[in-house]
């Protein structure tokens, strides 16, 4: 069993707040906590953004409000990049502006020639921050096709300049999938494949309550957790929950209907599909144990390719059976997922995972998948990683 980091200050740079649905950052954050002093650093605001609430008539946050910084439960200590602090885009002054901000980072954490920290990166953006802070070392941390942000039917992408230079840069470059390795490899021959994994005794746990909001939706129940966004293919599921009225499609987890506002609401006239809203990451287990079918239906577009759905495992772990469309972690999972090319192929495979009970040999393997790729696995994984970049 590898060693963990332990006594490491580590420097997260996140895309988005803390709060809210818990992604493979968080995971891996709140498990490399109890060792070490991990710091997540929410994005700075952007001056011109903070010029343009000035001009609308909105004001920042009082300081008087505005905590520097806290403190998770898991013992992440969490950097607020507060509206006083803002960054720039435009010279002469962005490159001032961002070490002024890291120099701020950098005394909070208490790093300096001394006690240097490992610093993680997770989008190409960031390259600005590279070699501006004392780093033992650096990790690019690809955890999606980031070229496929904003375009939802783009099938096919190679790295830009600002991804190039943080590739060739990083001292380490971590990677969710197999096809992001093809992808980034070629750049940087430090590249790890190291996929996302699932906290197994909060799925696994046969004893959990079920929430009164699910309760009341009867049977059989064909739910998803996770972002419900452009990403999912709501065609077909519009197409779905017209064809199997009886059927009752539940969605867990927070909405965002940029590009697919139609489609969303569609959705959400129909009597059979039921939105949860978003869960405490310690109650999602409760619901995700209630669907009688978990289901992935990405489209099939750049960045459903080369995803590592945490739900996968989540699901496998619930001894749930699996449908999903046709992307490529679905087809390379070791355990038994019912893969749909259409929306027959959708409901058929539904029907089928219906008849499905807890002994099935499906939902068995999953189960001893799910169990030998946890959170643990992945924390030693990178802790062996970054041990190797000091050999």
């Amino acid at each position: 069993m590898a060693k963990l980091l332990e006594n490491e200050t580590i420097i997260y740079f996140g895309p988005e707040p803390w709060a809210g649905l818990w992604r493979n950052r968080h995971q891996l954050m709140s498990r490399f906590a109890g060792q070490n002093d991990v710091w997540y650093v929410e994005p700075p605001t952007m001056l011109r953004g903070l010029l343009g609430l000035r001009r609308n008539g909105d004001a920042p946050p009082a300081p008087r409000r505005t905590r520097l910084f806290s403190r998770d439960a898991s013992g992440v200590r969490i950097f607020h990049s507060p509206w006083w602090l803002p960054i720039t885009g435009r010279a002469p002054f962005k490159d001032i502006s961002i070490r002024i901000f890291l120099a701020v980072i950098s005394l909070v954490a208490r790093i300096g020639a001394n006690r240097r920290a490992i610093v993680w990166f997770s989008r190409p953006t960031m390259v600005d921050y590279l070699g501006k802070l004392p780093a033992k070392s650096t990790i690019y941390h690809v955890v999606d096709e980031y070229g496929g942000y904003g375009h939802p039917t783009k099938m096919q992408s190679k790295p830009d300049d600002k991804e190039i230079e943080m590739l060739q840069t990083a001292d380490a470059v971590v990677v969710v999938t197999p096809t992001l390795f093809d992808l980034k490899s070629p750049h940087n021959a430090n590249t790890f494949v190291v996929p996302n994994a699932v906290d197994h005794d909060a799925y696994a746990d046969r004893n959990l309550p079920s929430p009164d909001d699910i309760t009341e939706i009867g049977g059989p129940i064909i739910g998803y957790s996770g972002l419900i966004a452009a990403r999912l293919d709501l065609e077909l599921l519009i197409d779905a929950a017209e064809a199997r009225p009886d059927w009752n499609f539940v969605f867990v987890g927070s909405v965002n209907d940029q590009y697919c506002e139609t489609g969303l609401q569609k959705l959400r006239d129909m009597s059979n599909v039921h939105f949860l809203g978003h869960k405490p990451v310690h109650d999602v287990p409760q619901y995700v144990r209630r669907f009688d079918v978990c289901i992935i239906p990405y489209v099939l577009n750049l960045r459903a390719q080369h995803a590592s759905p945490l739900k996968l495992y989540e699901y496998a772990a619930a001894s749930r059976p699996i449908v999903t469309t046709d992307f490529a972690a679905a087809r390379s999972f070791d355990g038994h997922v019912r893969i749909a090319r259409d929306a027959n192929e959708f409901l058929r495979a539904c029907e089928e995972a219906l008849n499905l009970d807890a002994s099935a040999l499906e939902i068995q393997e999953n189960l001893r998948m799910a169990a030998g790729n946890t959170w643990s696995h992945r924390v030693q994984q990178i802790s062996e990683i970054i041990r190797g970049l000091d050999s």
